[in-house]
């Protein structure tokens, strides 16, 4: 099973989920399609750039390579350690063990048993700032691009595992997408917690 950011396999008796979108937040205000990674690289690198490029102004014509140079390597440095995709991932497999890794987190080892539950939860977040909002709207415009209902509230549906010993349950997965959350809950039940069958979302 798979879906823009996650993807669950079950091969076997091992159980492996990954996925990119493991917090609910609004976002950026820019679209992914403008404000990418990408683009986040392109103006971290031209940092180092215009450093070179100064440094160097007695160098003459070498100053012109050395700018290209200490740009592309400050996209790739940003692009590849700085700016890169992070991901969350759950490890499963039939002899109890399940290993759960979050990104600028330790990775967390614990048998199948000492899962409780799993369950998804819908949260409707508000926007803040609507006046800002509508403002990136209008200048989105004037460039000619088109950034729909900024200001409108937005459903999340938050995949939760609890753990008996665990002092608050842990958030695996979060999208606008009810099917995804219920996909991955029923997967992730069927799984970890046969006995309990796989319930609603």
């Amino acid at each position: 099973m798979k879906g823009e950011d996650y993807s669950l396999e079950v091969q076997g008796g091992r159980l492996k989920f990954r996925t990119t979108s493991f917090r609910a937040g609004m976002g950026s205000v820019l679209s992914p399609v403008i404000y990418s990674h990408e683009l986040s690289s392109m103006l971290a690198a031209s940092v180092p750039a215009a450093a070179a490029f100064l440094l160097l102004r007695g160098a003459g014509p070498w100053r012109y390579p050395a700018l290209v140079a200490a740009y592309a390597g400050g996209f790739l440095f940003a692009r590849l350690l700085v700016f890169k995709k992070r991901f969350l991932t759950l490890d499963a497999d039939k002899t109890g063990d399940v290993l759960l890794k979050l990104p600028f987190r330790a990775a967390k080892r614990f048998g199948a048993s000492e899962v409780e539950k799993v369950e998804a939860e819908h949260t409707t977040i508000m926007p803040e700032n609507l006046d800002g909002l509508r403002q990136v709207e209008k200048i989105a415009l004037h460039h000619r691009t088109v950034l729909p209902e900024l200001d409108k509230p937005r459903d999340f549906y938050t995949v939760r595992l609890h753990l008996k010993r665990g002092p608050a349950p842990v958030e695996i997965y979060s999208g606008r997408n009810i099917r995804d959350a219920a996909g991955i809950v029923a997967g992730i039940r069927k799984f970890l917690l046969p006995e309990k069958g796989n319930g609603n979302a």
